[in-house]
């Protein structure tokens, strides 16, 4: 490939991941405002379950590669464990500490990446992963940093299992059709959430927050079936599509830099939606993640 079309489609993935990372920069407080009366993992099976229905419509009619199970099973099986962990953790944290600990993924990817492949980022990747990593502090750092608590030991699990997740992507999206691969995996994870709901259906009397939050009954309001179908279609279907297609043609270390932008989009919205100022900080942060993406692309191999 002409090394003029081979940037161009390189670009053309930065660009496709960061719009998916600007989605997914408005499900913290979509989630946020759900957890607030609806079970959560009742509600997480839902969500997934009707974006894997959609999925599989588009997948319908083109042909499966071989291992698709396979690969699928595995990010689906740590997608279904990690957001999971994410969505019962905010019973118990803030919501940016929940971001601040979920954006861990972002240094963990290259560690995930070596255990995994035993290969090793280069090393403009590894300046741009901490320029951003630095970023990321800036933007997401929570103002009351007390000690760790139950939800935040949970989200940290998030952030680990997401690591892993960039890392298998990037390695087995170039093996299969986008629209299976993305089926497979948001299909399993429908499954896992769902076998995970059952197992503790008997155990919903049992006091503590979990417990109580998942007992509760689930009301299909306007504002929970508009958030719903922003999570199931926009923050699922369109973002995995997306994002399956971009780590193709990327490294997973190239990947979690992007994703750092999350924090940048989250205080974009909230100074165009709630008229929030930007700070200094904020812009620091923001143009360090900035820089580390720019750094990053330099001699990609």
């Amino acid at each position: 490939m002409p090394a003029v079309s081979l940037a161009s489609s390189r670009l053309k993935a930065d660009a496709v991941l960061v719009m998916v990372t600007a989605i997914w920069g408005s499900t913290f407080v979509v989630n946020r405002l759900v957890l607030d009366s609806a079970p959560p993992l009742l509600y997480l099976a839902l969500r997934f379950g009707l974006a894997a229905l959609v999925l599989l419509a588009l997948a319908w009619g083109h042909p499966a590669t071989p291992g698709l199970l396979r690969d699928s099973a595995v990010v689906g099986g740590l997608l279904g464990v990690g957001i999971g962990c994410q969505l019962v953790g905010q019973i118990f944290t803030t919501a940016s500490k929940a971001a601040f600990v979920t954006g861990l993924s972002v240094p963990l990817t290259p560690v995930a990446g070596y255990l995994t492949t035993r290969r090793r980022p280069s090393g403009a990747n590894l300046l741009g992963l901490v320029l951003a990593t630095a970023g990321f502090a800036l933007l997401a750092w929570p103002a009351q940093l007390s000690g760790l608590n139950t939800g935040d030991l949970l989200i940290l699990g998030t952030a680990v299992t997401y690591a892993f997740i960039i890392v298998h992507v990037a390695e087995a999206a170039g093996r299969h059709d986008v629209r299976w691969f993305a089926a497979g995996q948001i299909g399993l994870a429908a499954v896992t959430v769902a076998l995970f709901r059952l197992l503790i259906a008997p155990f919903l009397a049992w006091k503590g927050a979990f417990f109580v939050s998942e007992a509760r009954p689930l009301l299909l309001s306007r504002s929970f079936v508009l958030a719903l179908l922003w999570m199931a279609l926009a923050a699922t279907v369109v973002t995995f599509l997306l994002q399956t297609w971009a780590q193709a043609r990327m490294s997973a270390t190239h990947a979690a830099i992007i994703f750092a932008l999350e924090p940048v989009f989250t205080a974009l919205f909230a100074a165009i939606f709630l008229a929030e100022r930007l700070s200094r900080r904020d812009a620091i942060g923001a143009s360090l993640v900035l820089l580390g993406i720019l750094v990053s692309e330099l001699r990609r191999p």
